[in-house]
């Protein structure tokens, strides 16, 4: 299958809510997804990568946040997040967080924090492209 990877564009959104719930099984509010993308497109602290199809079909996306720590002595780091469950294992994964380190590289951004599902697939996938599992822990508010 050939894909391109690029930069979102508002009208990646349309297949966006469809992506995100084959992932992750959640709904989307729509209206508040377009009103974020608009709000954060320009803010260079938000980076957002779709990969798609020739036929424009949306099976990728990475949202990057870069975080500015004033503790650490590094630069930025980056948290990212899916792609289409029934386009795993094409190479889909592997070239957009690629692309992504690239980008991230050109920023000086000095390491990805890596938010993903907790499963062996997942964990062995991140693991083939170098990244390291520590503890994590979060709270729903």
């Amino acid at each position: 299958m050939d894909f391109i990877i690029r930069k979102t564009r508002i009208e990646d959104l349309e297949q966006l809510p469809e992506l995100y719930k084959s992932g992750f099984g959640k709904e989307t509010n729509i209206p508040k997804m377009y009103e974020k993308f608009d709000k954060l497109k320009n803010d260079e602290h938000y980076l957002f990568y779709s990969a798609v199809t020739n036929e424009n079909e949306l099976v990728g996306f990475l949202n990057v946040i870069l975080h500015e720590d004033i503790v650490e002595e590094c630069q930025d780091f980056a948290t990212v997040w899916n792609v289409r469950a029934k386009y795993k294992r094409q190479g889909i994964a592997t070239q957009m967080f690629r692309f992504m380190e690239e980008d991230l590289r050109k920023l000086n951004v000095d390491f990805i924090d890596l938010t993903a599902v907790n499963s062996k697939e997942a964990n062995a996938f991140y693991q083939s492209l170098g990244y390291e599992k520590e503890n994590a822990y979060f709270k729903k508010l």
